[in-house]
């Protein structure tokens, strides 16, 4: 007859693979052997991600549509954006418009979605509202904290008995 620590969902044996079934699936996978760095790396990265999705998320909630005049052009950079400065009820207030939809020229009167709270978070009004890769890394925190909590799981089971930290 086997004992319940040779069958069921938790496994002991020599080699220190066993555990959970969850776990064993994880470890199982090419991302069981990410390093440390490239976990962290992951965090920072899905955070940007997020703040970038809580920008999209305010300017879809409480954003006004203002006229703006484009005060200078940015088209030769990497990231294409121009600067403009809004009109009525902010007047004078001066932005830099990254998510483009259209290339206005300078002196071209635009419409802006605007968020109140914070009249610096913009976007024009007809951009696309996410990007792929926002969606992608903030997909990734979830796998990485189970890898981490594989690793972890792991490495505590694998201490020899009666050692401490």
């Amino acid at each position: 007859m086997n004992s319940s620590a040779e069958s069921g969902r938790h496994r002991r044996n020599v080699r220190g693979d066993d555990g959970p079934w969850l776990e064993r699936m994880v470890m199982s996978t090419p991302a069981a052997q990410w390093s440390v760095f490239s976990l962290v790396w992951m965090l920072g990265m899905s955070g940007l991600s997020m703040a970038f999705a809580y920008d999209d998320l305010a300017l879809n909630q409480r954003a006004e549509i203002v006229p703006a005049q484009v005060i200078r052009t940015n088209y030769d950079q990497r990231g294409k954006s121009f600067n403009a400065e809004l009109r009525a009820p902010y007047q004078g207030v001066r932005v830099i418009v990254e998510d483009l939809h259209r290339l206005p020229a300078t002196g071209d009167v635009v419409r802006l979605a605007v968020d109140p709270h914070k009249p610096t978070r913009v976007r024009q009004s007809e951009a696309p509202r996410w990007r792929w890769m926002d969606f992608g890394f903030i997909v990734l925190v979830p796998v990485g904290l189970v890898v981490v909590w594989g690793r972890a799981s792991r490495k505590l089971r694998r201490k020899p008995p009666g050692s401490v930290a």
